[in-house]
């Protein structure tokens, strides 16, 4: 008689592929935000040229890049 398989090992397959799924997305996810962060580190770049390179802004400079991205 053959049994259907609920043991460890069915369980064993579920939670690989639900981690194969979770290390997908997360993946995606940090990809996402690499590029995004590199637009915005860009746009930063960009706003302290036009302000002279003068330091002291950095952040202000950022927030204000992040937030045009992010619109």
């Amino acid at each position: 008689m053959k049994t259907s398989e609920t043991g460890p090992r069915q369980r064993s397959r579920a939670t690989s592929k639900t981690i194969g799924a979770r290390i997908k997305t997360a993946t995606l996810q940090s990809a996402e935000n690499l590029e995004l962060q590199s637009q915005i580190r860009e746009a930063a770049y960009y706003k302290a040229l036009e302000r002279g390179l003068a330091p002291g802004h950095e952040l202000d400079d950022w927030l204000t890049a992040e937030k045009e991205i992010n619109q």
